[in-house]
């Protein structure tokens, strides 16, 4: 399996938890992208002084210090966020352990599977807010978004809200990147 469609699903956990609103979208995908960018930045150290278990121990170290960091950062600066996000914010820690299962590949890696990260929580996020909520933005004073709330006059599906219709709208977004040729 590619490590393109892998990270999706081995950050399911966050993925869905932390997408029922474009708002939890977009700040766990503000905190994945700096996060994995940097944890892949340090990723390069790590191999050179460890190999093996001891490699692995030391990247779910650094995982986890950096994902401790960027939940005090987020209790500081956007606590209604970070009280949104709840645990999801730990389990960001299992898109960095990827980094270090497929093999390094240059100083981008981790940009490019934050970018990735960042994108899948966004478009999951629209859309179930969209279809679950038929609203764009609630709650976006939680980053200072506030003004761009859009409420349609319909009720949304209660479905596409909870987590089970996030696994639906993953894979129906998975089956169509396969779609492609």
């Amino acid at each position: 399996m590619k490590p393109a469609i892998a990270l999706p699903l081995l950050g399911l956990a966050p993925l869905l938890g932390a997408s029922d609103l474009l708002v939890k979208a977009l700040g766990i995908a503000l905190v994945a992208l700096p996060l994995l960018s940097l944890f892949g930045l340090l990723l390069p150290v790590l191999h050179r002084a460890l190999s093996g278990h001891a490699l692995w121990f030391g990247a779910l170290l650094l995982a986890g210090v950096l994902v401790g960091l960027a939940q005090l950062l987020m209790q500081a600066f956007a606590f209604e966020l970070h009280r949104a996000l709840g645990p999801f914010l730990a389990l960001l820690a299992l898109p960095c352990l990827l980094l270090v299962a497929i093999k390094p590949a240059g100083p981008g890696a981790g940009l490019r599977q934050g970018l990735l990260f960042a994108a899948c929580a966004l478009l999951l996020g629209a859309l179930r807010e969209l279809l679950g909520h038929a609203s764009l933005l609630a709650h976006g004073e939680w980053l200072g978004l506030g003004a761009l709330h859009w409420q349609a006059a319909a009720d949304g599906l209660p479905l596409f809200a909870s987590a089970p219709g996030g696994l639906i709208l993953l894979g129906l977004l998975l089956a169509l990147v396969r779609l492609k040729p």
